[in-house]
C-alpha cells in the first residue's frame, strides 16, 4: 500500500491531510507519495486518515462534525430492512448521528470530536516561516521546505511534517489530551486506549447534544484527528461489507454516481448549513 499527503487550506482550517486506502490503485506519481508497505498488515482496517493542522477560527467543538454529504438525491436504495439496520448499527458508535437519506441533499452528519478514533492537542508557537529563517536557530528542511511545495500560509500554519508518526488516545491527565476542556475530565480512568476512546466519545457527544458554547478550539494549538475503518471496501467497487447475512453493498447505485467524502465542516447552529474545514472526494 501507499499513503498520500496533501497540504491543504479553507476558511477556518489549515493543515496536512494524510489518507491510506487498502487495495485502491496506485497514486499518480504527479502527488507526494510516501510508501506504507505494512501499515494494514495484521489490522483489519481498510481505510485510514489523519489530519493535523491549526484552527483559523476559534470554533465551537459542539458546532464541528463529520460524515457524508451529497449534492444531489441518492439513487436506488437497498432493501429499507438494510438501510435501517445500517443506521441503527451506525447509532450504536456515533449517538448524535444525523441521517437524512430522503432529502434532496442525503447526509450522514456525527460530532467531530466524538467521532475520531484518536483527538491530539498540541502546544504549537506559531512562528511563520519568515521568522523561524530570521532565527538565529540554523534551519534545515526537516523544518521547513520551499513554499514551492508547501503551504503559502506559513503564519498560520507550515504543513505537518510528522503526519505518518504513530499516534494513540492520550490518557484524560497527558498534556496533549482534548479531555482536559471536558466536564470531570479528572474522574475519568487511564486505563487502555479503548477505555480512554469512549470517554472521549461519551464526553463530546453530552458536550454535542447540549450545543454547549464551550469548548471552543483554539488557534495557538495543532490538533491531529485519526479516522479508521474497516466496513469500506475498496477493491474492484465501492462497497459497504455489512457482514452476515447482507453481504457486501455496492454504493455507486446508492450514491447514483456520487463520490464519497473524507470531510469535516463547521455546521451553522441556525440553518444547518456546512462551512467545510476539509473535504477530499474518494471515488
Amino acid at each position: 500500500g501507499e499513503s498520500l499527503v496533501i497540504d491543504f487550506e479553507s476558511k477556518h482550517f489549515v493543515g496536512t491531510v494524510l489518507m491510506r486506502i487498502k487495495d485502491a490503485p496506485p497514486a499518480s506519481r504527479d502527488e507526494t507519495v510516501v510508501g506504507t508497505k505494512s501499515y494494514f498488515d495484521n489490522r483489519k482496517r481498510r481505510f485510514q486518515a489523519v489530519v493535523k493542522g491549526k484552527f483559523k477560527t476559534p470554533l465551537k467543538m459542539s458546532e464541528c462534525v463529520t460524515g457524508q454529504v451529497f449534492s444531489r438525491p441518492s439513487g436506488s436504495l437497498p432493501a429499507r430492512w438494510i438501510v435501517t439496520s445500517f443506521i441503527k448499527f451506525v447509532s450504536t458508535l456515533a449517538p448524535q448521528l444525523e441521517a437524512n437519506i430522503d432529502g434532496q441533499h442525503p447526509r450522514f452528519l456525527t460530532p467531530l470530536v466524538s467521532t475520531a478514533h484518536t483527538v491530539l492537542e498540541k502546544n504549537h508557537n506559531g512562528n511563520s516561516r519568515e521568522e523561524s529563517l530570521q532565527s538565529d536557530e540554523p534551519q534545515t528542511n526537516e523544518h521547513f521546505v520551499d513554499k514551492d511545495d508547501r503551504l503559502f500560509n506559513f503564519r498560520v500554519y507550515a504543513g505537518a511534517i510528522d503526519i505518518e508518526a504513530y499516534i494513540e488516545e492520550p490518557s484524560a491527565d497527558d498534556a496533549f489530551s482534548i479531555m482536559k476542556h471536558a466536564p470531570d475530565a479528572s474522574l475519568v480512568d487511564a486505563g487502555s486506549v479503548s477505555k480512554r476512546q469512549r470517554a472521549r466519545k461519551k464526553a463530546f457527544n453530552s458536550i454535542a447534544a447540549k450545543h454547549a458554547d464551550e469548548p471552543c478550539f483554539l488557534l495557538d494549538q495543532e490538533y491531529s484527528f485519526e479516522f479508521y475503518q474497516h466496513l469500506l471496501v475498496f477493491d474492484d467497487s465501492l462497497a459497504i461489507d455489512m457482514g452476515r447475512p447482507v453481504g457486501k453493498v455496492q454504493l455507486a447505485p446508492i450514491t447514483d454516481g456520487q463520490p464519497i467524502k473524507f470531510m469535516a465542516a463547521h455546521k451553522d447552529p441556525e440553518n444547518g448549513q456546512l462551512d467545510e474545514l476539509w473535504s477530499f472526494d474518494i471515488w
